[in-house]
């Protein structure tokens, strides 16, 4: 992929946590969980994590690892390379006394391993997930980074702490850390990386760049074809294969994103939002706003305004039903 184009959905990709815990496995015993629907980011505080997936030999992860387990893995967490006895996440769970949720595998007591994990989607402008290419977690090694080390220190007193504004700098942090862990890993594994490949053919990273920088524009499949320098039918054949979901669902996708955003950061009349982004009538645009989001834009404005004061809202539709990190 051309690297101005990964640049731009680096730039351009939402990071949200949506649970964090805390695994602690002592030798001997290996924590096993289930597989989660969204992505587990993993950090190593200390000791080091002998992680196994289905299909892989056994990674080892040094304390300062960070690792990306794509949704759909089940996993186990071990702290030596041949334990003896399992134990079940699900049924070793507790909250600790900072309010984060403990995975226990050390009966209790401090474990020769562990791992922060936080439950996490990201995506791009709201439009497809960044890291849905991948089949198998992403390991690197960055303990000689600070600021990774300090980033999850930071994620760690926020969730504990509950402050205002606590889901957007956690969101930030996280953020922070996936890019720079991506960063390590395109430029250790080059074109031999699985992440984006499917957005390698830069004739459909031209057709999506011109999506993003401007999504209000009177896109059409035919006008994106000619971007991309393909004919109408097959561009939309590549497209809808490679993002699962037609070009104009793409610029959908797209402009209701900026405008749930508009309508977090600003006062601008839905009206005027409507038309910013594409919509010539604020009816077409609320009821398409609601089929995404699960309340119309008024709504969705007033909940994300609520959140800001300190009021917890309610996940969108899209986020509903999702685990907690390693749950069985």
């Amino acid at each position: 992929m051309p690297e101005p184009l990964l640049d731009h959905l680096l730039a351009t990709m939402d990071v949200a946590v949506e649970a964090f815990a805390v695994c602690e496995v002592r030798k001997g015993l290996r924590l096993i969980g289930g597989a989660s629907k969204a992505i587990e980011v993993h950090y190593v505080l200390s000791g080091t994590m002998y992680l196994t997936v289905p299909g892989q030999p056994v990674m080892l992860c040094p304390p300062g690892s960070v690792v990306i387990v794509p949704p759909g893995v089940s996993q186990v967490i071990a702290a030596d390379p041949h334990p003896a006895g399992d134990v079940r996440a699900a049924d070793n769970c507790r909250m600790t006394r900072d309010g984060l949720m403990l995975f226990d595998a050390a009966e209790g007591g401090a474990g020769d391993v562990r791992v922060v994990c936080g439950l996490i989607f990201a995506n791009i402008s709201g439009s497809f997930g960044l890291l849905d290419a991948v089949t198998r977690p992403i390991v690197e090694d960055l303990s000689d980074l600070a600021i990774v080390q300090s980033g999850y220190r930071m994620m760690i007193e926020e969730l504990g702490g509950g402050a205002l504004g606590t889901r957007a700098l956690t969101g930030a942090l996280m953020k922070a850390c996936l890019i720079i862990v991506l960063r390590r890993h395109f430029a250790r594994a080059g074109h031999g990386s699985g992440v984006l490949g499917t957005l390698r053919d830069p004739r459909l990273g031209k057709a999506i760049t011109a999506v993003l920088d401007k999504p209000a524009a009177q896109h059409s499949v035919a006008s994106l074809a000619s971007i991309a320098g393909m004919s109408r039918s097959a561009f939309a054949r590549e497209f809808s294969s490679t993002l699962s979901m037609s070009p104009m669902a793409f610029v959908a996708k797209t402009r209701l994103h900026h405008a749930a955003e508009l309508l977090r950061s600003t006062r601008l009349p839905v009206k005027v939002i409507a038309a910013s982004i594409g919509f010539a009538s604020r009816s077409h645009f609320s009821r398409a706003f609601a089929s995404a989001y699960g309340a119309d834009p008024s709504r969705f404005r007033s909940v994300a305004h609520g959140a800001a004061a300190g009021v917890t809202p309610g996940a969108p539709a899209a986020n509903e039903g999702h685990a907690a990190p390693i749950a069985a």
